[in-house]
């Protein structure tokens, strides 16, 4: 991967709003009665996750901020910290890069004491990994390449999950497709795609499959990209489609307009302007 940085610190939510979700975590006790608040923090997660892959992206952000309130009322520290990566995730989708950072520094701030929780309970610590990939994904976005590879520099050492390994491949596939390096984001977004299927993240399969096909667009390989894009498609529409799924079915219509396929061209510009609600 890329050479260690330190992680750059960030502090980009109000003191007042983090020290109350971090004395809730502090002070939460387990043992009153969590399981209702629990019960109702999984719910809450699922909606959420449900809500963000099919592009209801205002439900999926109360949804998930909800789930991190009880995730955090019931003394569940790893369990507000999953729900904070999808948080961001929807926020992000939404167009919301300001909100989306400062649920990340949220994260940041309680994956330590997430990670110690989950060893507690003899399970492995994922929010200081989470928090890492997050912190690139987002600086990507930012275009900020060098504190995305200093993101990845201070994720924990492996070997990850397979969910973890998928996202990492990905994102260091965005930094590569940033900087330049077709090839080498073609190399991650391959070795992406298996851990996250591994994993039956989808949503992280679908995306490697999009950025091998950018990949291939930038090494001139048309019909390979062709043939990622539609397998995107396919695993897009069984998330239920949305501007994900819209977006891939642009490219087609590009690539098909490039290889002399009016047809192919008119037909998945017309399938994308129905998903975005566009008219014709």
């Amino acid at each position: 991967m890329t050479s260690r940085r330190p992680l750059p610190a960030r502090s980009l939510l109000a003191a007042g709003l983090a020290g109350l979700l971090l004395a809730l975590a502090a002070c939460s006790s387990p043992q009153a009665s969590p399981a209702p608040k629990l019960r109702a923090a999984a719910r809450q997660a699922r909606l959420g996750e449900e809500a963000y892959l099919t592009g209801r992206l205002d439900e999926a952000i109360r949804a998930l901020r909800e789930a991190v309130r009880l995730h955090l009322s019931a003394g569940d520290v790893p369990g507000a910290g999953r729900s904070l990566v999808n948080l961001a995730l929807a926020q992000r989708a939404a167009g919301q890069p300001a909100g989306a950072l400062g649920t990340a520094a949220l994260l940041l701030q309680l994956a330590p004491a997430a990670d110690q929780q989950a060893r507690e309970r003899g399970a492995a610590g994922e929010a200081m990994i989470a928090s890492a990939w997050l912190t690139a994904l987002l600086a990507v976005d930012r275009g900020e390449p060098a504190a995305a590879a200093g993101a990845l520099a201070a994720l924990p050492p492996g070997p990850y999950a397979p969910l973890w390994t998928g996202r990492i491949e990905n994102v260091c596939a965005d930094l590569a497709l940033a900087s330049g390096r077709p090839a080498e984001a073609l190399d991650h977004a391959r070795a992406g795609r298996p851990a996250s299927a591994a994993a039956g993240d989808r949503a992280e399969e679908a995306r490697a499959l999009r950025l091998a096909g950018t990949a291939r667009l930038g090494l001139g390989q048309w019909t390979e990209a062709r043939a990622e894009f539609l397998a995107a498609v396919r695993l897009e529409e069984s998330l239920g489609g949305g501007a994900r799924m819209a977006g891939d079915l642009y490219h087609l219509a590009e690539i098909a307009e490039h290889q002399g396929d009016a047809p192919a061209a008119r037909l998945y510009t017309a399938r994308a302007d129905l998903l975005t609600g566009k008219k014709p």
